[in-house]
């Protein structure tokens, strides 16, 4: 885990709670099923604890682990699965938290590309930051001296984006902006509230509805 990952792991106390979502038709072989608050459907595949795997979602890789009634995507490694919060059948998206930033290491079908995330930049500097410009809009977080958080624009999965700081770490975690901007200053929450993950449906599936608002 690089130095700034685990500044953000150590900064953040992780609170998600599973969002109920509306059941669909699950596929045919395949039984809609719960796990804590949530339901899961195709194409969603539910692995329940001490299974190692489920026929249901094998096909776009959307294997969801049940552990202690809490769901994560169990896309990759498993030391990197994500917590959903909730999921959108109608939008082809999925709302999740990951409070040690390893979404950059999702693939495809997935994708963090949606206008409704944006960036929150953390640093890990080795001192303060001396121009007066570049401190513009940081926030101290509450790890300890020299580390701070500021918020981007519309997240792109391209590192930083411009916000680099000199003899800084950095970087760049998607959150959810529904009004199209965000308040650094809430970094806990916006990280806790988790960001929008969406995925490629197959052909026959509807196309997608309008995506969740305030």
């Amino acid at each position: 885990m690089s130095p700034t990952s685990l500044l953000l792991f150590l900064c953040v106390s992780f609170y998600g709670t599973a969002a109920i979502a509306p059941g669909v038709q699950a596929e045919e072989g395949c039984t809609t099923q719960r796990c804590g608050n949530l339901t899961v459907s195709a194409p969603l595949g539910l692995i329940v604890e001490g299974s190692e795997e489920n026929k249901c979602g094998l096909q776009m890789g959307f294997q969801v682990r049940c552990t202690d009634d809490v769901p994560y995507l169990g896309y990759y490694e498993r030391e990197y699965r994500l917590r959903i919060l909730g999921i959108f059948y109608g939008n082809f998206s999925l709302l999740v938290s990951d409070p040690i930033n390893t979404a950059s290491k999702l693939g495809q079908p997935f994708s963090i590309i949606s206008p409704l995330n944006q960036n929150l930049i953390f640093y890990n500097c080795t001192k303060a930051p001396p121009p007066e410009e570049d401190r513009a809009g940081l926030v101290d977080t509450v790890c300890r001296n020299n580390t701070f958080v500021r918020a981007g624009e519309r997240y792109y999965n391209d590192g930083v984006g411009g916000y680099e700081l000199e003899g800084c770490n950095s970087t760049a975690v998607p959150v959810l902006g529904k009004s199209g901007r965000v308040n650094a200053s809430d970094y806990l929450e916006l990280i806790r509230n988790g960001f929008l993950l969406t995925w490629q449906p197959p052909p026959q599936q509807q196309q997608p509805g309008p995506q969740p608002t305030d």
